[in-house]
């Protein structure tokens, strides 16, 4: 994803990083190809691997549904900011359904619900959190969520 120019066109872009989640080192690697983001994240501790493929028209739903609407082009080149970490402004998280669940408990300034028991397949998901804040504004009205199932 080097060459913005080519985000959306039909020439395939991409780029592949460690990054850092909640202390674990991980490997994330984005393709761009015409109007498909493609996304895979690796934990290089434990070799358990997450992917998910979004087309345009899914990512633009989902940040119109967030209040902050982005363009695909966008969306990709802030998802780039955010791993190549060139942006204070925009950072990521990864983040478990527990982790989800609670995330949206304390936004709720309610108490946790009761537990019901997970499947294994659910918490086996993984969310890829964009977050953007501003100045006076930490957007978090503005989480994309990327959901993309183990390889296992």
């Amino acid at each position: 994803m080097k060459d913005t120019a080519t985000l959306a066109m039909d020439q395939p872009a991409g780029l592949q990083v460690d990054y850092v989640f909640r202390g674990v080192e991980h490997a994330v690697r984005v393709v761009v190809s015409g109007q498909v983001l493609e996304l895979e994240v690796e934990d290089r501790m434990t070799a358990d691997q997450w992917r998910g493929e979004f087309d345009a028209s899914f990512i633009e739903d989902l940040t119109h549904k967030t209040g902050n609407f982005k363009q695909f082009n966008i969306f990709c080149n802030m998802l780039e900011s955010a791993l190549t970490q060139s942006s204070e402004s925009v950072t990521l998280d990864l983040l478990t359904y527990t982790d989800l669940e609670s995330l949206r408990n304390r936004k709720m300034g309610g108490r946790p619900g009761p537990l019901a028991s997970r499947s294994a397949q659910l918490n086996s998901k993984r969310y890829l959190i964009l977050i953007y804040s501003v100045e006076f504004d930490r957007a978090s009205r503005t989480l994309w969520s990327c959901r993309a199932s183990s390889a296992h």
